[in-house]
This record gives structure tokens, C-alpha cells and sequence, in this order.
């Protein structure tokens, strides 16, 4: 029930209109240009609730300045194929979406995961403003290991040169990594044009601005429950804060909530 009234909402300009009333909050103030993207506000939604692409603009009408959707793969059906197919059919409404891709169900080998990675992002590259490479899952292969990183960004780093336009690339790292392998990774990341990365935790984020000297933004992920956590995570170096919920409640007052402690400081 609660997910079918966020649907009519993103699907109807009239409710959004009326949501927005109610939590939506914009200020000067919280501006932030990311990525070579203007994000109205700091704070937007992390990947695990829309999963299917039926309400980022209901949540973008509630202060969330982006959402990720996902994590999505490529498929014959569904996954990346139907997100792209609702993003097409309703384009986002002043929100800037992101795509949280991973590997195909069954993909093994090194070689058919970088297939299913490069198969997404190519599918969805004209229909979202950035891509995040989903690099959590134990089960996808060596998350630790930059070499397997590698592998699997490369294809999608030249791929990326044969477009007429730019989109980021973000990698979504484990927070099981040691601060050794972690280096290892921005190091990659810093040599190769990726444009940010995506961590949970204020160690990891401390640890990335730090090797990074600040030159690599810092998506923050996390479960949130007042907002002086979220400004916990701010003040490590976080440049962006996707805001992880459970998978069926959305909180809409949250983010406002956020903002406004924010615009205080």
C-alpha cells in the first residue's frame, strides 16, 4: 500500500506538487556542484529502495536532490531493461538520477562479468546523468582486488570515449576493505578518470579524502536516523549523502530535516 501511493505520486504532477508542500526544502545554501553536476542539495536517495524505477519522482519532489536506482543488471528481461523503459516513459522531474549496476545472475568467469557490466552501462548511458559500478557483493568476485576492479571498469572507461557526451562513473565500494586495498583502488581511480566513489562509514570516507587530497568526491552511503548523523558524515569530507532506507519505507520528512540542519551550521 505504502509503495503504490509513492507511485501514484511520482506519476502524477498534481500530488507531487502537493508532496513537495509538504517536505520538499530548497536553499542557495545547500547547493553543490559534484561531478560537473548541480545538485540542488547534498542529499539524495542510495540504491536498494527504487529498485525498479517507480518513484524517484516522488522522492525528488521530498528534498532528495538525486536518486540511485538499483542495484540493476542486464538481463532478457526486467533489470537495467525496465528501468530504462520507465525513465524513458517519465523522465525524471529535477532530480538527477544515477544507475547502481552489478553482475548478471549466473556470470561467473571474469570476462561475462565485465560483459554484464559493460552491457548495462551501454544500455542505460543516454537515460541517466551517472553510473555507479557496484563493487559490494563478495559474490561478484574479489571486491578487494583493484586488478578485478579493473577489469571490469576498463571496458566502460573506453566505451565512455565514443560518446558525444560525458556522464561520471562512480565506483561503490565494499566497506570490508583494508586501508591498504582501499588505496590501491583510489589510486586506480585517480590515475583513470573515474569521477568519484561511493563508501559507507566515516573511516573509509576519512581515508579517501585523505589519499585523494579532496580530488576524488565522496558519495556517503548509510542508513540515517537524525540529522546530525548525516553531518557526522559531512564533516569527514562526504561531498554527497545517498541516503540508504528500508525496502519498503521511505522517509520523507528525513531529508528535509537534514537540510535544514545543514543550512544551521
Amino acid at each position: 500500500m505504502y509503495k503504490a501511493v509513492l507511485r501514484y505520486i511520482s506519476r502524477h504532477a498534481s500530488a507531487r506538487g502537493f508532496f513537495r508542500l509538504l517536505y520538499n526544502w530548497d536553499s542557495p545554501d545547500v547547493r553543490r556542484e559534484v561531478m560537473d553536476m548541480d545538485f540542488r542539495s547534498p542529499v539524495g536517495l542510495g540504491p536498494g529502495f527504487d529498485t525498479d524505477a517507480q518513484y524517484y519522482n516522488a522522492v525528488g519532489s521530498a528534498a532528495c536532490a538525486f536518486a540511485i536506482i538499483g542495484p540493476l543488471s542486464f538481463t532478457r528481461s526486467g533489470g537495467v531493461r525496465a528501468a530504462v523503459t520507465a525513465l524513458r516513459s517519465a523522465p525524471a522531474n529535477n532530480l538527477i538520477i544515477g544507475l547502481d549496476i552489478v553482475k548478471a545472475p549466473g556470470s561467473v568467469s571474469e570476462d561475462d562479468i565485465a560483459r554484464d557490466y559493460l552491457d548495462a552501462f551501454d544500455y542505460s548511458y543516454d537515460f541517466t546523468d551517472f553510473t555507479v559500478l557496484d563493487f559490494t557483493d563478495e559474490k561478484s568476485g574479489p571486491v578487494n582486488d583493484h586488478a578485478f576492479i579493473k577489469a571490469v571498469t576498463d571496458p566502460l572507461l573506453e566505451a565512455r570515449m565514443a560518446y558525444d557526451s560525458y556522464r561520471p562513473i562512480v565506483l561503490r565500494l565494499s566497506s570490508i576493505l583494508r586501508k591498504d586495498e582501499l588505496w590501491h583502488i583510489l589510486d586506480y581511480a585517480l590515475m583513470n578518470s573515474i569521477d568519484g566513489v561511493m563508501v559507507s562509514g566515516e573511516e573509509l570516507i576519512k581515508q579517501t579524502v585523505e589519499f585523494s587530497k579532496g580530488r576524488l568526491p565522496v558519495i556517503a552511503e548509510g542508513r540515517i536516523g537524525v540529522p546530525s548523523r548525516a553531518r557526522d558524515l559531512f564533516d569527514a569530507g562526504a561531498s554527497l549523502l545517498a541516503v540508504q532506507t528500508s525496502p519498503t519505507r521511505f522517509k520523507p520528512g528525513l531529508q528535509k530535516a537534514i537540510l535544514k540542519s545543514l543550512k544551521k551550521k
